[in-house]
């Protein structure tokens, strides 16, 4: 179970690095969907995570798996994309901060 865990988050497809959205259009367009599909992706990515590493450590503790290994690589990962997910949201806070301080 946890050797099938897999880590898509990664950082350069939360800060749009990668392939380029299906449903993007061209230049000049409004981008909100795109940004807001791949955060909204992104957290139930990290939510995920979470539920299999608590998952694994609730079979480990049940006596169902003895792979301590597998199950303290499924609790870094999910404890690695939730700590990114946290940065990007504090960049998202200053960059909003910054925006309400433009005086127009």
């Amino acid at each position: 179970m946890i050797n099938g865990v897999n880590n898509s988050l990664s950082l350069g497809n939360i800060a749009g690095g990668g392939a380029t959205p299906a449903n993007s259009t061209g230049a000049g367009s409004p981008s909100g969907s795109c940004f807001s599909e791949m955060l909204k992706n992104s957290i139930e990515e990290v939510s995920k995570l979470q539920q299999d590493a608590s998952k694994a450590v609730q079979d480990l503790a049940t006596g169902r798996s003895e792979d301590v290994t597998g199950v303290m690589t499924a609790m870094e990962k999910a404890d690695i994309a939730f700590k990114t997910l946290l940065a990007i949201r504090g960049k998202l806070m200053d960059a909003y901060d910054e925006i309400k301080q433009i005086s127009v």
